[in-house]
């Protein structure tokens, strides 16, 4: 089902929840479960939006370092630096580099 779909889904049960009685709280249920899945729809758009944007940088990388492991390896740990409150929580590769 499409998100497009789901909002015309949405826009009728809201209406349909101005109705009087067990009809109208019955649509209101149904919205409330539309908004779920709606939600969960534009969670997985952005996962896989980053999912997307990881690849992009990591193929840059890849191609900047001319493949070298020591030379991601020390751009991993410029940008950790720089940065650390990006990397809270990210797994930290303590083995040393064999060049």
């Amino acid at each position: 089902m499409t998100t497009a779909t789901l909002f015309t889904q949405l826009r009728t049960q809201l209406q349909d929840a101005n109705k009087p009685g067990l009809a109208g709280v019955r649509a209101l249920e149904g919205a409330v479960q539309t908004v779920d899945v709606l939600e969960d729809a534009v969670r997985l758009t952005e996962q896989r939006g980053a999912t997307r944007e990881a690849q992009r940088f990591g193929e840059m990388l890849r191609h900047m370092s001319d493949g070298d492991p020591a030379t991601v390896y020390a751009a991993e740990q410029a940008a950790r630096a720089a940065k650390p409150e990006l990397w809270a929580g990210v797994w930290v590769n303590r083995e040393k580099v064999q060049v």
